[in-house]
């Protein structure tokens, strides 16, 4: 039985970037509360997980929606509405992320990479090298964030209460994740160094894309999802 072609990684970014700007302008906090259940069952089911291990992040989220809700000092109907679209496109934000890490940021990196990009003026091709690059490293940082979560989940480390414990909690999960990545990036750009690499170059991706229907419904779907979420603004 033939295997299903993989959709284009540029229409897949197109689509994310599209319900990305949604879920950051919308103000709907139904359609908010929709696209994060929705988000989460695209999350979990790409990484594996189940719900349970979303406690941390679902409790991270309700410590967003209080911290503003209540500390505001005018709380109201309208702040306690204001501070769950806050929450709420956090999580539908950072469920997306997640998801497009999973399901094609490798092979979107791959694809930009393998454009040779104007090496003039070098204001906008350090920017542009970065970001390409970035794009390729997120998918490890955001594995390697979860590493660390259980690291010290295995060790018995659990955020204390108040906010020293959860300070704590964050500074020991914080600076081992960022010595990593700081040797991963060197390790990356060492890497890159040793087989030629230079700024503004190509790379070949090893990619066989094709344009077709599926590319231009993920397309329509983002423009979709985009526009209903952007309707009220």
């Amino acid at each position: 039985m033939k295997s299903a072609r993989p959709i284009h990684p540029a229409a897949l970014l197109l689509a994310c970037a599209l319900v990305g700007v949604g879920l950051a302008l919308g103000r709907s906090a139904l359609d908010l509360a929709v696209f994060s259940v929705l988000g989460a069952g695209f999350a979990l089911r790409a990484e594996g997980r189940t719900l349970r291990s979303e406690l941390p992040l679902l409790t991270l989220a309700l410590i967003v929606f209080l911290a503003h809700a209540l500390l505001s000092g005018r709380p109201t109907p309208e702040v306690a509405k204001a501070a769950a679209l806050i929450a709420l496109r956090l999580l539908a934000l950072l469920y997306l992320l997640r998801w497009a890490a999973r399901a094609f940021l490798g092979s979107a990196a791959r694809w930009l990479l393998s454009f040779p990009i104007p090496r003039r003026p070098r204001l906008l091709l350090l920017p542009v090298e970065s970001a390409r690059h970035a794009l390729a490293l997120t998918p490890i940082a955001l594995r390697e964030a979860e590493q660390q979560h259980q690291a010290l989940s295995a060790r018995g480390l659990r955020p204390g209460r108040g906010a020293a414990g959860r300070a704590r909690y964050l500074a020991a999960w914080l600076l081992p994740f960022l010595g990593t990545m700081l040797r991963v990036g060197e390790s990356y750009g060492d890497a890159l160094a040793v087989r030629g690499y230079t700024l503004g170059a190509r790379r070949r991706s090893g990619l066989k894309t094709t344009w077709g229907w599926a590319e231009m419904g993920a397309i329509a779907g983002g423009a979709a999802s985009a526009a209903w979420l952007l309707r009220g603004v």
